[in-house]
């Protein structure tokens, strides 16, 4: 059997195992529409933070770890988990303050 050909084989399946897992997460991360907007409001989020937030929760969380399913959360703990995330990714306050309004509009609108 060729050494090469078995490489390449597993250097197909590791990547393609995680490019699915990766597409997979995205359901957890719902976009910016304008029912989203609406919700945004009780935040007292605007479209553009909320935007920036999901970037942030895209881009910046799932370099560690895969998305959370953020409704498992009640308010209280999802505000502690973003304070100690925003930390360890080296977020502005404005970004934190980004971050968590859209989680806390992706909670309240799967309660």
């Amino acid at each position: 059997m060729n050494l090469g050909r078995v490489f390449a084989s597993i250097v197909l399946v590791l990547g393609t195992a995680l490019w699915a897992g990766c597409q997979s997460n995205l359901s957890l991360a719902p976009p910016v529409s304008p029912a989203f907007i609406r919700a945004g409001a009780s935040e007292n989020a605007d479209e553009r933070t909320l935007a920036q937030g999901r970037a942030l929760f895209l881009n910046r969380c799932i370099q560690c770890h895969a998305l959370p399913e953020v409704a498992r959360f009640d308010a209280p703990h999802l505000t502690a988990i973003a304070a100690k995330m925003s930390g360890r990714a080296s977020l502005s306050p404005k970004q934190h303050e980004a971050v968590l309004k859209y989680l806390l509009t992706v909670r309240s609108r799967s309660l």
